[in-house]
């Protein structure tokens, strides 16, 4: 029979954790492996950065002079081979990387030079001939002057405006400036920097340059153009991680070169830091393993899987199992109590929760309700009593100026003014039957309404505060079809949007300005839109315009129902009530309704 008898914890882990010693170490020595190739792979990318931007900025200079080479040969005293053209080529040697500037004619004679006090010497009928060989700019290989000055020579041949060469232009450039340049290379110590030609000399180099400046340190090796970055030993006996990158108008190799030891003193340097550590947590975990072994039991790893189950939001039953001991036992029943009571908790708050948002919901619902209904009573009641007081000597007015009138003595001047007064009395008792119709509170169903009729009415109530205000009023009417709606409330939703449009416009003083109400027809839908000059909404706002007691007008001007309220209207006739910034800039507030299908039917179809 398989014994099956548990062993101490302690005596398991005092035989493995000896074991834990080799794969420590060999973590250790991976690491440093895996530094020493990063690192190396990070210095070959480096090295051939550091050569590219290196040849990009020698073939900058180089362009630099070769363009000043051509402002100057194109200069009449130049082609003419005039002594006085020195002048010219003195401001030349303002470029840093220029030790002279010679001019030599077409007897291999020297016509000026840029710096006379120069100490280098040279063949000038020697520079005529590379010139006359290949009839365009030559890059003579390096030479390096008895008095020690090393330079490479650059030759322009010179043209006259027939195309016949006359001389040429010859430049003197001290690699050393560019040398100069590399010492400011952000490099790991004993890295090395060196411009090479095709033939494999050296034109300089950032370190001993004294030794290694005109010697032939690869012949051969660069003139097929520089080769991939790899590892290699160089004359100085240094092994090297080398990039290499061609200076096209050279034609010159950079070679960047940064030591090997860089990579290897990393990774010991990761290996040293890191063995201590992996030694200490590996004595940690001994001593801590001989305090705790009784407590770290299969037990625990299952009742910790189950913590971390249920704290990922699975709160299903625990899979109770067999304990080694009572007091495991006794820990797992609790645990298992606890989490059927959680269930049991989570569920009534669930419910109750669920119960409240619906309680909150229609409490929500009906406080809209009420406040609509109170908002629209209270008006009715005010617009109610005061028509009937202004009414009543409006129809006087309105009869008598109908009696004056018949009176045949009366001057015609008199005669016009009545006719006046009687036109704006209809006007006034006009407003007010309409004011009255919005006022009742209206208990019937909804019936066919044209979008005609709303327009003009609320047209009448704005009309004159409008022009008061300096604000144009403009009517583009076009819907022809009725819709099915209660015309005291589509009365409320348009004089919402108009008196919206009229106080946009003023609060942001952009005066005059216009309010637009247009109608249509789309489909089977009637649309009507008010659209303003005024600044429109911000976009932070948008999404909260039909939202009760939102407003952005200033304290006391606004109640924040006015849009609320004509949404439920909207909503509850079938509609969708929307808005969306004008062309211009200002708001367009909408709402479109369904046409009323069988009186729609009726007023296409044909009398008789």
């Amino acid at each position: 029979m398989l014994d099956v008898t548990p062993r101490p914890l302690r005596r398991q882990l005092l035989l493995a954790i000896p074991l834990l010693v080799v794969p420590v170490v060999a973590a250790a020595v991976w690491l440093g492996y895996l530094e020493y190739r990063e690192t190396t792979e990070e210095l070959t990318q480096q090295a051939h950065a550091t050569a590219l931007s290196t040849a990009a900025a020698i073939d900058r200079e180089i362009t630099g002079l070769d363009r000043m080479a051509g402002n100057l040969s194109s200069h009449p005293g130049v082609q003419q081979m005039w002594p006085e053209a020195v002048a010219l080529l003195r401001p030349q040697q303002q470029q840093r990387s220029l030790i002279d500037v010679v001019l030599i004619d077409g007897a291999g004679r020297l016509v000026a030079r840029g710096d006379p006090a120069a100490a280098i010497s040279d063949e000038w009928s020697d520079l005529l001939t590379q010139a006359l060989k290949l009839g365009d700019r030559v890059v003579l290989p390096l030479k390096i002057d008895p008095s020690g000055v090393a330079c490479v020579r650059l030759v322009y041949p010179v043209r006259n405006d027939k195309g016949t060469m006359t001389g040429v232009l010859g430049y003197y450039v001290d690699p050393q400036t560019l040398q100069d340049g590399f010492g400011t290379l952000e490099l790991p110590k004993g890295s090395v920097v060196t411009l090479i030609d095709q033939d494999g000399r050296v034109l300089t180099r950032n370190v001993d340059p004294e030794h290694f400046v005109g010697q032939v340190i690869a012949e051969g090796s660069f003139r097929d153009g520089p080769m991939p970055p790899r590892e290699y030993q160089n004359v100085d006996g240094i092994r090297r991680l080398y990039g290499q990158a061609l200076v096209e108008r050279g034609p010159w190799i950079v070679t960047v070169g940064i030591p090997m030891s860089v990579a290897t003193d990393r990774a010991i340097s990761v290996w040293l830091r890191t063995m201590p550590v992996f030694l200490l947590i590996l004595g940690i975990s001994f001593v801590v393993a001989l305090v705790f072994s009784r407590r770290l039991t299969g037990s625990v790893a299952h009742l910790d899987a189950a913590a971390q189950r249920i704290a990922s939001g699975d709160f299903s039953p625990l899979d109770r199992r067999p304990m080694p001991t009572r007091e495991f036992a006794e820990f797992q029943e609790a645990f298992h109590s606890m989490l059927r009571r959680f269930n049991e908790t989570r569920a009534a708050l669930d419910a109750q929760m669920a119960e409240e948002r619906r309680m909150r919901e229609a409490v929500e619902s009906l406080q809209r309700q009420v406040i609509r209904q109170e908002r629209l009573a209270a008006v009715g009641q005010l617009v109610s009593g005061v028509a009937h007081e202004i009414n009543n000597p409006l129809q006087a007015i309105l009869g008598f100026a109908e009696l004056l009138q018949m009176q045949h003595t009366l001057p015609e001047s008199v005669r016009d003014d009545l006719l006046l007064i009687q036109k704006e009395s209809a006007r006034a008792c006009g407003i007010i039957r309409n004011l009255a119709m919005f006022a009742r509170q209206q208990t019937a169903e909804a019936e066919p309404v044209q979008l005609t009729d709303v327009i003009r009415s609320v047209a009448e109530l704005r009309q004159r505060r409008l022009e008061s205000e300096n604000i144009e009023l403009r009517i583009q009417d076009t819907s022809q079809r009725p819709v099915m709606a209660v015309m005291t409330e589509l009365q409320q939703v348009v004089l919402n949007f108009v008196v919206n449009a009229e106080q946009a416009i003023v609060l942001s003083g952009r005066q005059p300005g216009r309010i637009t109400i247009r109608s249509r027809d789309e489909g089977n839908r009637a649309v009507l839109e008010v659209e303003d000059t005024g600044p429109g909404m911000a976009p932070e706002h948008e999404a909260k315009l039909f939202q009760p007691f939102f407003t952005t007008k200033p304290v006391g001007q606004g109640t924040g129902l006015g849009l609320s309220v004509s949404y439920g209207i909207v909503d509850s006739l079938g509609g969708n009530i929307g808005y969306r910034r004008a062309a211009a800039g200002g708001a367009v507030f909408y709402f479109e309704l369904p046409h009323n299908q069988e009186a729609g039917d009726r007023s296409l179809r044909p009398p008789g």
